[in-house]
């Protein structure tokens, strides 16, 4: 779906080339392309190019995590301890749980596709991999939920993250159910 303003429509609003919008939401350009393409975010035809207002940026890192994606949040933030302090051991057990999925998972399916993300990630170093494990874009949600650090930590460390988590939901939107 494309949305075919005039450019002159968003005179007062800045207008982001689609690499620029793919640095700020933590994704490649091509994914900023399908999502124009897809029709969730709104997009400008300047000549050949396409261009995203910045009011659409900041809607999609504004859109609140679902319970399901805070929950992957909290417990993936609780890996970086191990991750800063042994960060070889756990990008060693990321690799082989991603070498041991692959054997179960098409190749050509989108489990293949989150694996060949996670290996580039991984091959990018600690910065990227703790930037996945933290953004609340929608591909690093999306990774998230195809993550190779099952099983990193302890069973006792994920149950206090996840009672902690669900005390903090109850808490914080309950509160915003009465407010």
């Amino acid at each position: 779906m494309f949305f075919g303003f005039t450019s002159q429509h968003w005179d007062m609003e800045t207008l982001l080339k689609t690499s620029e919008a793919a640095q700020i939401l933590g994704v490649s350009r091509q994914h900023v392309v399908n999502m124009c393409d897809r029709g969730e975010i709104v997009c400008v035809h300047v000549g050949s190019h396409r261009r995203v207002p910045s009011s659409e940026v900041e809607r999609v890192t504004s859109r609140r995590l679902t319970r399901e994606e805070e929950r992957s949040l909290w417990l993936h933030r609780a890996l970086l301890s191990p991750l800063l302090t042994e960060p070889d051991t756990v990008v060693s057990a990321a690799r082989e749980n991603l070498r041991r999925w692959s054997g179960m998972h098409r190749r050509d399916g989108m489990a293949g596709w989150y694996f060949t993300k996670w290996q580039r990630v991984l091959n990018d170093g600690l910065d990227a991999v703790m930037h996945v494990l933290t953004s609340p874009s929608e591909d690093a949600r999306e990774m998230r939920q195809n993550s190779p650090f099952a099983g990193i930590l302890p069973e006792a460390t994920r149950v206090a993250v996840l009672r902690s988590f669900k005390d903090h939901w109850d808490r914080e939107h309950e509160r915003a159910m009465t407010e």
